[in-house]
């Protein structure tokens, strides 16, 4: 075997044991892992995850997480790189792609871009009302009409900031 094989081998064992130490930790916390890099940056090895629920993940949770996750990984003994472990929230201005990430949203405000015209427009701006397998349906900020957005034609959507 290849000493790039051999590598990558192990880095996706590591990786399978980081997702599965992780999940079993948040199991109960009703937070989701939406994410996570184990990457070299300089002289160092990063674990960066990233951790949402619905309602949003608060900075004590990331800390609680950051905590828990170090001594489970310290006592597994499965990173053998010196490591920094970063735990973070997806941010408000997160992109929203998956009937998973509208339903976080259901009840807010949401600007959407499309790739082709819906309804003779590609940007809509409103209120996610539901989200099903292949639409998202969006109550127009303008007018108050109820439109239905196919998840396969947005280039591109976020939260609404309003401030």
């Amino acid at each position: 075997m290849g000493t790039i094989t051999h590598f990558f081998l192990l880095m996706t064992d590591v990786t399978e044991k980081i997702r599965e130490i992780t999940s079993n930790l948040l199991a109960d916390k009703e937070i989701e892992l939406a994410g996570f890099t184990y990457k070299r940056e300089g002289p160092r090895m990063v674990l960066r995850l990233t951790l949402d629920k619905k309602g949003g993940i608060t900075l004590d949770e990331c800390g609680w997480v950051n905590a828990s996750l170090s001594e489970l990984l310290d006592k597994e003994d499965i990173l053998k790189d010196r490591y920094v472990l970063e735990v973070c929230s997806p941010g408000l201005d997160r992109h929203l792609k998956t009937k998973k990430d509208f339903d976080k949203v259901t009840g807010e405000m949401v600007k959407i871009n499309t790739y082709g015209p819906i309804e003779d427009k590609r940007e809509h701006a409103g209120k996610v009302v539901n989200c099903d397998e292949e639409f998202v349906t969006v109550e127009l900020k303008s007018g108050g009409k109820t439109i239905k957005i196919p998840l396969d034609k947005i280039s591109k959507a976020r939260l609404e900031i309003e401030f």
